[in-house]
């Protein structure tokens, strides 16, 4: 089955999770994890337990025949602007964070 390897290590990334945190939580092996990241190749049951892992519906991490149209388009693409607007969160959280508990 192909998968969407860009998504899901921009899902992964996204939650600050390591690929070893992701095989434990969605109780896949590491080798799994890489072999979707670098080649896209997984199981039925392997994208359901990403799914799962991931709180999103299994179609997100599925390749589509159009994904690679437009992640070939000139510019930014919509995940470059989900990691900013997640780190800026992150940022802005744990300043509150540590104003609030100091």
């Amino acid at each position: 089955m192909d998968l969407n390897s860009a998504k899901i290590r921009e899902l992964r990334i996204a939650k600050a999770w390591t690929q070893q945190q992701l095989a434990e939580i969605s109780s896949l092996s590491i080798r799994t994890i890489q072999r979707v990241e670098t080649q896209g190749l997984g199981s039925l049951e392997t994208s359901k337990s990403l799914a799962a892992a991931f709180e999103v519906d299994r179609d997100i991490l599925l390749r589509s025949i159009n994904s690679s149209a437009y992640e070939d388009r000139d510019g930014p693409s919509s995940s470059v602007y989900f990691l900013l607007a997640s780190f800026i969160c992150g940022s802005i959280f744990g300043a509150l964070t540590l104003w609030v508990f100091t």
